[in-house]
Parts: structure tokens; sequence; C-alpha cells
């Protein structure tokens, strides 16, 4: 094993979500990368439905970097306290697509990811980034289920 590669969201899920993946990546030594993905679908819907104009759309996209960039800041530093290889990917486009085509292009060997959010129809689980990522991914994925154990692990990393 190379590299693990984590997508992130920026919430405090994912600050969990990020030390599991570092404590993977400190035991087993290897790399680790962490990717946000600005969805800019998201914007485009927002803008289609009227709740922005194009000159809000544009400030939401800016905030939403300037956001990406404190948060990375934030895993690089955790990763850093533990001595591990960490990179930082801040990409824009649809989440799942860019985060599966990444981790193909790195040759990633494990994908560490959130919890997968409970889906109420099929359509939802058709559509939810989180499943088709796990679905589509050309690595074996990893799911952070308990947030006590994942923090416990990172704290007793050396």
């Amino acid at each position: 094993m190379k590299q693990i590669i984590t997508p992130l969201a920026g919430g405090p899920a994912s600050i969990i979500t990020a030390k599991y993946a570092i404590y993977l990546a400190k035991l087993l030594q290897v790399k680790l990368t962490a990717i946000y993905v600005i969805d800019e679908n998201a914007i485009q819907e927002l803008l289609k439905s009227r709740v922005f104009v194009e000159i809000e759309a544009k400030e939401y996209e800016i905030d939403m970097e300037q956001q990406s960039k404190l948060f990375m800041q934030r895993i690089q530093t955790l990763a850093e306290n533990k001595k591990v290889e960490f990179e930082a990917l801040i990409l824009k486009g649809e989440i799942h697509s860019e985060v599966v085509s990444k981790a193909r292009e790195l040759g990633a060997d494990l994908l560490v990811m959130g919890d997968l959010k409970e889906v109420l129809s099929w359509k939802e689980a058709l559509y939810s980034e989180g499943e088709r990522m796990f679905r589509e991914s050309p690595c074996p994925v990893v799911i952070v289920k308990n947030p006590q154990e994942a923090e416990r692990l990172y704290k007793e990393l050396a």
C-alpha cells in the first residue's frame, strides 16, 4: 500500500473521518491525500432555481474556496502532528466523479470516507454522492462508523 485518499466536506464528521484516515496512513506508513470538492452542480442548481443571482453565486463559490482552504490547513496540521505525509487537493465539479477520478489517477489503494447517510428512497440512493462514491470507487473503501473509536485511535498515535 502506498496511497490513501479521503474525501472531506468540511464539517465535524469530516474531522473524525480525517483523523481515522491519518491513523491508517500512520499505521500503514503511506501517504494520505485529502480531497475537498466544491460542488459546482449545487451552485448551478441554486442559480437555476433563482435562489442566487450570478454575482451571489460567484461570491458563494469564492467563500467555499476560502472555507475549503482553511479546513484543509486544519487537517494538514492534524496530519503533521502525527508525522503523516499529507497532500490536500481542492477540486471543483461533481463530488463523486472528482473523487473517483482522482482515486484512479493517483492509484489509490484505499478510500476512507465518512458514514453514509440513511437513504429513504431508491432515488435518493441513486443520487447520493456518498453512495455513488462508495459504489464507483476503484479501490477498497473504509467507512468510518464509530467517531469515539476513531478519535481514540488518533489520540493514541505517537
